[in-house]
């Protein structure tokens, strides 16, 4: 007798399933019911197995009435009927099992896997391989019904895991096929159930814990949830350490590990990220190509293109190198891949964001056209309802604005709605097919902002991005002062992710300050109340923007990248201020909290993470030593690893537990999370919170008085604290944008004046424009200010000027405030009346001065006449020698031994610190000045290395080099030069330049300096060092008055 087809037993199977799907119609039952209908369900499926058999026309229908329910097989407990869908859907029974590295074997636990569980997880597995070729979803139904089935049997522990690995990949690609949010949250569920089931060192662990990272990665990109991204990379790290060089399995790994450090990377601005994205990417890339596997060496090149193209946008740099290979790797995996590939569409989109990148550093027409029209690919390929068209819609929304603004002969995106400057002048008449691209950026837009969720990562960029062009919109093509239909609704719409928590905070400031300059505009075209609450919004929203931003830069991040992210935040404090004086009743304390809160954010971190912790230190030791920890580890450098040999994080401390977490982000969230519940004890309700304006003012009034000069597209002001008020001076000379070019032409010219090889004639011009521009500086500043405050000229004969601190903002920053004058009028000089200091903030300020005064004090001299590779210095020489005449050296350092390593450790032995060498400002937002040492070819004195060191007994570091206070024009509000950072690391008083200095000059300034501050032949109180150098300026300028570049450039910044 044969032996009976394995399908023989399954066909009444589904007669079974069929009567019962009709009996439960009649019923009105709804699908999927309890238990109660399991009887029924056994009773048909015994009655159809030994009664009679349906025909062919009869499998066929039953087989789509099969596939059409699936889900309520699960819901049974008689496996006939279900493994007659499976029969009917995959045909004779599969003699494999495969799920990859997570095959299941013989049990570690003493049993072993059935062959019926070995054959319906592989039926099961092919099942979805299916689906995934044909997108077939009834595939999908019968795989995961088939998977659910064997977990009901209990099987041992390989086969469970075994099952659930599968079952969570279905959910996985249920997913990405019709994009509910359910099916990715139980796909992690089921997978992590699969990872908890079988040990440790299991052989099918690095295949489940990749899987798992997977779909954590996928939920991340909805969900934006930062423990997911952490616990995916995790998950992915541990797999790739049990992945042999020669295993199969290695370039798909690598390429999710690339992936996710680029998503990382580029969410939280961490350039450290990215770098170990192209690494691992590249990896991934050459091992493809060795091992001649050309769709993984595809992925691998799409992915390593994209994480190029991320580095690049956030360095921000002007070399085309990463995008330009970014392409040609864009276009190198869609060469290896056919259209009907599934990743095509993803490639498609990765080479259009290359190519728009690339477009908008080179401007190269060719580059617009082709990323456009690989855009139109991805999205054509794209499905309605696949996770990945929210983003597609969005590049393509956004490329096609570009198309508009070349189009339009723009040179640059014109985010008018991000600017309170007035935007490039626009033709008078666009043409018809400028319009028409003008008004296709806006359909894009708001497809792309109407077809993604809240809580997807996208949804703020794209409503922000919707946003942009509805205002260029209403600028381009509108009247003066009318707004079109939408724009209420993009205002509150920006309102409403401005407060929005789930959004990323710098897509929140973005917002608000969107949703500020729209109040603006609304209140500077309506009148009477209507104009009154509009400014009232603008302000509060200015008012949210300003307290969001600090937390952009988190101290998570490496130095350079929370540089760059407040670069490109600059000017929104000064904004705020300028507003919050211009409606309603004008208010000095409010913009001078939004000045306190919005500029000197990273100086304001060092004094959070060094501030006194005594009052706390006194009732909750324990937690202050814990935060004191916290903010030393995270002050390391940022390429130091934050495990110590032990494993635990660095910075535990004596008898101290170490501290959580493996890297910078973890840390600091920990460290946050610490200040907060110290807030909460009694008492501690303003730990290291910023000064409230009043406090600000009165802690200012007995030293003299603070003159904040802001700079607005708004308007320019002085805000002044003088004897615990604060009150406001228009200065209605100032004008951002001529500013601008002012500073711009400053700098050049005094470049022009100290410039030997030019003609003297030509050098003399340069001078005489320098000689007027401190003449208007005076005029349109200085005069005005010191007016305010009473100082209307010289001090009376025999007493001494008064002291001021000057706090310029943006452009001015640039501009020596301290010598602005009328060379020629008697008295018509700030050096005349006042003795001036700078400072980056009244609370920074208000820091320095509270700084313990040393006792025993000790001088360090750094003198390098001739380092490596720069113009040699020839008067260093002199000026140590003078030094060491009228002060006691403690130790010198010169020449060869004026290395790297040992300034930085002889710095913190002593009080005061003579530096003599070359320096050079920074050149891009994330690069920090440089002090060039003897060894500065291979590891110049940066910013960041000063800044990190905690210098308890610092008082005063005399800078005598070129443009120590020089800083990149879009940080000018952080004070990121050499002498800010040597204020941070602890010294009280600093004194720097704005610009290179004649070496002779600078020698004879230095030594009239420190005749000035020396008590004998001993330190005296570094106290009279504004004063000391005042003199020594007075006195240079006194024999050069028509010459400022020789004597103008060195200040004093500090106490």
């Amino acid at each position: 007798m044969n032996a009976p087809s394995p399908a023989a037993g399954y066909l009444p199977g589904l007669w079974g399933w069929e009567m019962f799907g009709r009996w439960r119609r009649r019923r009105g039952r709804p699908r999927g019911g309890g238990d109660d209908e399991l009887p029924q369900t056994r009773l048909l499926v015994a009655t159809m197995m030994f009664g009679g058999r349906p025909n062919e026309r009869d499998v066929e229908e039953l087989r789509n009435i099969a596939l059409r329910r699936p889900v309520n097989f699960a819901g049974t407990s008689d496996p006939v009927a279900l493994m007659g869908v499976i029969a009917a859907l995959g045909g004779e029974p599969v003699a494999h099992f495969s799920v990859g590295a997570a095959s299941p074997g013989p049990t570690e636990r003493g049993g072993v896997a059935s062959a019926e569980e070995i054959d319906a997880i592989g039926r099961a597995e092919a099942l979805h391989e299916r689906f995934d070729a044909t997108h077939d979803p009834r595939h999908l139904d019968a795989a995961e019904v088939l998977f659910t089935l064997v977990l009901r049997t209990e099987p041992v522990a390989e086969v469970r895991a075994a099952a659930l690995n599968g079952l969570g990949k279905c959910r996985w690609s249920r997913y990405e096929a019709f994009s509910e949010r359910a099916d990715i949250d139980e796909a992690v569920d089921r997978l992590r159930e699969a990872l908890a089931v079988v040990p440790a060192g299991h052989r099918m662990v690095p295949a489940l814990r990749a899987n798992l990272a997977g779909a954590l990665f996928v939920r991340w990109d909805v969900a934006t949830r930062t423990d997911d991204l952490d616990e995916g990379i995790a998950e992915i790290r541990a797999a790739l350490d049990a992945t042999g060089p020669a295993d199969a399995i290695l370039v798909s790994r690598l390429n999710s590990l690339g992936i996710a450090l680029s998503k990382k990377g580029s969410a939280l601005g961490d350039s450290s990220a990215l770098d170990e994205s192209v690494d691992t990417l590249t990896r991934a890339l050459r091992a493809g190509r060795a091992a001649g596997e050309a769709a993984s060496a595809a992925a691998a090149a799409s992915n390593l293109a994209e994480a190029l193209r991320l580095r690049h946008g956030l360095v921000d740099g002007d070399d085309p190198e990463d995008l330009v290979t970014a392409a040609e790797l864009a276009r190198e995996a869609l060469a290896a891949t056919p259209p009907s590939d599934p990743l095509w569409a993803r490639y498609q989109s990765n080479l259009s964001v290359v190519l728009m990148s690339l477009y908008l550093l080179r401007r190269e027409a060719a580059d617009l056209a082709e990323g456009v029209a690989a855009s139109r690919r991805a999205l054509a390929a794209t499905p309605e309802r696949h996770p990945n068209r929210v983003e597609r819609l969005g590049v393509h929304a956004q490329l096609t604005r570009l198309e508009f603004d070349r189009s339009a002969g723009i040179d640059h995106t014109v985010d008018v709605n991000l600017s309170l400057t007035p935007p490039p002048e626009l033709p008078d008449h666009l043409s018809r097919a400028s319009l028409d691209l003008l008004r296709a950026a806006v359909r894009a837009a708001e497809e792309a902002a109407a077809a993604t969720p809240r809580g997807h990562r996208q949804h703020s960029a794209n409503r922000l991005f919707l946003a942009s062009v509805r205002f260029l919109r209403d600028v381009t093509t509108g009247v003066p002062g009318r707004f079109g239909d939408d724009h209420d609704e993009t205002v509150r719409d920006l309102a409403a992710l401005a407060v929005d928590v789930a959004a990323p905070t710098s897509q929140r400031v973005w917002a608000a300050r969107q949703c500020a300059a729209a109040r603006l505009m609304t209140a500077m075209t309506s009148t009477g109340e209507a104009s009154a609450a509009a400014g009232r919004d603008a302000l509060a929203a200015f008012g949210l923007a300003t307290e969001l931003l600090p937390r952009t830069a988190t101290p998570s991040l490496p130095r350079a990248d929370r540089q760059r992210l407040l670069a490109r935040f600059a000017g929104l404090a000064r904004d705020a201020a300028a507003c919050a004086l211009r409606v309603l009743d004008a208010d000095p304390g409010a913009a001078l909290r939004l000045l306190e809160h919005g500029r000197g954010v990273l100086i304001g971190q060092a004094i959070d993470a060094r501030d006194d912790l005594t009052e706390l230190r006194a009732a909750y030791p324990e937690l202050a030593d814990r935060y004191q920890q916290m903010c030393r580890a995270l002050d390391r450098p940022e390429d130091a690893s934050f495990l110590s040999p032990g494993g635990g994080v660095v910075g535990g401390g004596a008898g101290g537990a170490p501290l959580a977490g493996e890297d910078r982000h973890a840390l600091a969230a920990q460290r946050d999370a610490l200040a907060e519940a110290v807030r909460r004890l009694p008492g501690f309700a303003g730990f290291l919170r910023p000064p409230a304006p009043e406090e600000l003012a009165r802690a200012a009034a007995p030293h003299g008085p603070v003159a904040l000069v802001n700079v607005s597209g708004l308007g320019s002001d002085a805000l002044l604290v003088q004897d615990g008020r604060v009150w406001s001076v228009p200065l209605p000379d100032v004008h951002y944008a001529e500013l601008l070019g002012t500073a711009r032409d400053f700098a050049e010219n005094v470049r022009r004046a100290g410039d030997t090889a030019l003609p003297l004639a030509e050098q003399a011009a340069a001078q005489r424009e320098v000689v007027a521009i401190l003449g208007w500086l005076w005029e349109a500043v200085a005069e005005p200010v010191l007016t305010a405050l009473g100082l209307t000229g010289p001090p009376p004969e025999g007493q001494p000027p008064p002291r001021m601190w000057w706090i310029p903002t943006g452009p001015l920053a640039a501009f020596p405030l301290h010598a602005a004058g009328l060379p020629d009028t008697p008295g018509a000089s700030t050096l005349d009346r006042v003795v001036s200091s700078y400072a980056t903030t009244v609370r920074e300020l208000l820091w320095a001065r509270a700084r313990p005064v040393v006792g025993e004090r000790s001088l360090l001299a750094v003198a390098l006449r001739d380092a490596p590779g720069v113009p040699q210095l020839p008067r260093v020489d002199y000026e140590l020698e003078r030094l060491a005449e009228r002060l006691p050296v403690a130790q010198a350092l010169s020449g060869a031994q004026a290395r790297h390593g040992a300034v930085l450790s002889a710095l913190p032995d002593h009080t005061w610190a003579h530096i003599a060498c070359h320096a050079v400002s920074p050149a891009t937002a994330s690069a920090g000045g440089e002090l060039l040492l003897y060894d500065h070819e291979r590891r110049p004195l940066s910013t960041a290395d000063i800044a990190r060191l905690r210098l308890e007994r610092a008082e005063l570091a005399y800078l005598s080099a070129c443009d120590t206070v020089r800083g990149h024009e879009a940080l000018a509000d952080e004070a990121l030069h050499i002498a800010g950072a040597f204020h941070s690391a602890g010294f009280r008083h600093v004194i720097g330049t704005l610009w290179p200095v004649d070496d002779e000059e600078a020698a004879e300034i230095a030594d009239a300096f420190y005749a000035g501050v020396a008590s004998g032949h001993t330190l005296g109180d570094a106290s009279g060092a504004a004063r000391a150098l005042h003199e020594a300026v007075r006195a240079r300028r006194a024999e050069h008055p028509h010459t400022p570049t020789l004597w103008a450039a060195h200040l004093h910044y500090g106490a």
